[in-house]
């Protein structure tokens, strides 16, 4: 008995590291698993979603502040247009309608984001009727008192639309916050893979070193190649890490893109509340009119506005008008949601990853099996 015990005690360990290890590639596939395809459905939401949809939101601000904006200045020029306020109209309003329906696609923010564009949408066919009626009030003779009227009343109802697109922006900027900062994005989630990697390397050199004591033989190649293996699991899960960095840019960049876009849209209005100003100046021959042009060009002290009215605008300066017609804000914000887009398709690009760490894994499981089970083998046949 006691000449078979040590045959026994290394059979008995071989087993255990065999068995040890093959449960715990598998358990280290799973937490690889978890953490790479929880962080990878959160980039792709970002990417397919909410980065999207931000960008789409403030650009059909700016499409329809510039549709607004041509309208003015085609009434301001006094110019007879039969079909309809310009062709710059058209197609921004065109634009608008486009970047509403990509925002609707991709809207991140739930049924309150989803209701909002649905009151928005009735409310650009409102600004649009009441444009088109606009129109046609300056294309009669001695209509512009009522065109400049109802180019009030469409004033007043885009600024509630400007706004309720901002809040509709804020939304779904929150919506891609919250998958920046999301669970599978966090530092802590790096223990749930790194861990079980680390501790089946530890384990593999541990096997690797009783081979070679106990057998005499410097390198057992399946069993390096299986470190291969895991190493190359950690790799691929640790790209994750690099995602989430680049989910990070993306929201920052795309923070930065709204805030010129932000920037860009005060400029347009200082230059269109001018416009606006300059119609009511001529149209506008009542006591009150005064005040209504004062608050138009956001004059200190005006005599306080009606309910309804839209909130005062910023000073037509010189240095408003030559920032509203400066590309400075315009080319800045294309750069930066061209850069937000960028990080967030970078982020969601998985290169195959979950591919990679099954095969890994099952090639790290067939090395184990083929740097083992030889040895038990030889056990088996030594004891017979």
């Amino acid at each position: 008995m006691s000449a078979d015990r040590p045959t026994s005690t290394t059979r008995r360990k071989l087993r255990g590291f065999l068995a040890t290890l093959l449960v715990g590639i598998v358990f280290t596939l799973g937490g690889c698993l978890a953490v790479f395809v929880g962080v990878h459905r959160t980039t792709d939401a970002a990417h397919d979603r909410s980065v999207p949809a931000v960008l789409a939101v403030y650009d059909a601000q700016l499409a329809l502040r510039q549709a607004h904006g041509a309208a003015l200045a085609s009434f301001s020029a006094g110019t007879r247009l039969l079909a309809s306020p310009g062709e710059d109209y058209q197609n921004q309003i065109a634009r608008a309608g486009q970047q509403l329906a990509q925002a609707a696609e991709d809207n991140a923010a739930g049924e309150s984001g989803s209701r909002d564009i649905q009151v928005v949408e009735a409310s650009v066919v409102t600004y649009t009727g009441l444009v088109e009626r606009a129109h046609a009030y300056f294309a009669q003779d001695g209509g512009s008192a009522r065109g400049t009227a109802t180019l009030w009343d469409a004033s007043t109802l885009l600024e509630e639309i400007l706004r309720r697109l901002d809040a509709l922006g804020g939304k779904q900027l929150a919506a891609l916050g919250d998958q920046a900062d999301g669970p599978w994005t966090r530092g802590e989630m790096t223990l749930l893979w790194l861990g079980p990697v680390l501790a089946l390397l530890a384990l593999l050199v541990s096997a690797h070193r009783f081979l070679r004591r106990r057998f005499r033989r410097r390198l057992n190649v399946p069993l390096l190649l299986a470190m291969l293996a895991v190493v190359v699991m950690g790799a691929t899960t640790a790209m994750s890490l690099w995602s989430a960095h680049q989910l990070a840019d993306a929201r920052a960049d795309t923070r930065q893109a709204t805030l010129d876009r932000k920037m860009q849209l005060a400029a347009l209005s200082a230059r269109d509340s001018g416009d606006l100003a300059a119609l009511l100046a001529a149209a506008c021959g009542s006591p009150g009119c005064p005040d209504t042009i004062a608050r138009v060009r956001g004059d200190t002290n005006p005599t306080p506005a009606p309910t309804g009215s839209p909130p005062p605008a910023p000073a037509p300066t010189a240095s408003g008008t030559a920032a509203a017609s400066s590309p400075g804000f315009a080319e800045a914000g294309a750069r930066h949601g061209e850069d937000a887009t960028r990080s967030a398709e970078r982020a969601a690009d998985s290169r195959a990853g979950e591919v990679v760490l099954l095969t890994a894994a099952l090639f790290a499981l067939a090395m184990v099996a083929l740097g083992l089970q030889p040895r038990l083998a030889e056990y088996r046949f030594s004891q017979r």
